[in-house]
């Protein structure tokens, strides 16, 4: 097989160089010296026939002709990864894997715990890292930095308009949203309308990696216009806040209910129609047939299904 007297060894060296259009950093991210990347890139420079790397200012950026790389390269790295990494077989009481798996956190109540468990009883070999979901989360599933995002089902949220077509997909369960406030609020009794919930001032869960503002996340999620006094880095924090203030706040239910025995807070149904929203899981077609990676997904599909809706 000939590859045009290119050196394969050469590929690594590329990829981190177009990703990081730095050579020391390029350096330090495949563990060598600076001199060598610099003579990796005057051989690749010498093979293509491009500078690949064009000083404008301060900075280096990618030619034309790297741009152009940059997506192939990482493709080609990533389906070698993922061939010599899939065993024929999976074994999970014996298989020994690293996964990293980005999660909204209106999944952490009961399925973040759920799937620990099952993976740390059924294949205690296999090690879990989670991310919380951010902007990010779709093209880091594309440049294959993680093997799954289970998040809500939203386009707007990515700012897209379809789901890449490299990826795949599951739809799973639906998600509900309400409102909080003190259980013993001035103005709220046992039910509250919805010019009661515009009327007060709200705190807001926002996810962190997001540039738009906590008012057109929550246009993006909900459909509606919030006039937020408050913003907190985690849907979490939020029934923490509520307590002895006259604040509401709007969050997935599972997130609600695991406060409700432990926090003096209310929850009503919001008093609105929101966009139905279902949380969705997602990863490479890259993946597709690897079977540990097949056996971790479907545990995850498994367990929405017999966990409370």
């Amino acid at each position: 097989m000939q590859f045009h007297r290119f050196d394969l060894n050469l590929l690594i060296a590329l990829d981190t160089l177009l990703r990081e259009k730095n050579i020391t950093r390029a350096a330090e991210k495949v563990f060598v010296s600076q001199p060598a990347m610099s003579a990796a890139l005057h051989r690749l420079r010498d093979y293509f026939g491009d500078p690949l790397l064009v000083r404008v200012g301060r900075d280096m950026e990618l030619s034309p002709r790297a741009l152009s790389l940059v997506e192939p390269v990482r493709e080609v790295l990533l389906l070698i990864q993922a061939t010599l990494g899939t065993q024929p077989t999976f074994t999970a009481a014996t298989a020994q894997r690293e996964f990293r798996v980005i999660l909204s956190e209106e999944a952490v109540p009961g399925l973040l715990p759920a799937i620990l468990e099952r993976v740390s009883s059924e294949a205690p070999g296999i090690r879990v890292n989670i991310d919380l979901v951010s902007h990010t989360a779709l093209s880091r599933l594309e440049y294959g930095e993680v093997d799954l995002c289970l998040c809500l089902d939203s386009l707007r949220l990515f700012e897209t308009r379809a789901y890449p077509e490299t990826l795949h997909s599951e739809r799973l369960r639906p998600v509900h949203w309400v409102c909080a406030v003190d259980r013993n609020h001035p103005t709220v009794g046992d039910s509250i309308t919805a010019e009661q919930y515009f009327s007060l001032p709200h705190v807001f869960g926002r996810p962190g990696g997001y540039s738009a503002s906590t008012e057109e996340l929550a246009r993006r999620l909900l459909d509606i216009d919030l006039d937020v006094h408050i913003s907190v880095p985690s849907l979490l924090h939020l029934p923490y806040i509520l307590p002895g203030t006259r604040l509401i706040a709007t969050l997935p239910e599972r997130v609600a209910l695991m406060f409700r025995d432990t926090l003096p807070i209310k929850t009503f149904a919001l008093p609105f129609k929101t966009p139905p929203l279902a949380e969705i899981l997602l990863w490479h077609k890259r993946n597709e047939l690897d079977p540990a990676h097949r056996w971790l997904r479907n545990l995850i599909i498994r367990l929405t299904k017999e966990l409370p809706a």
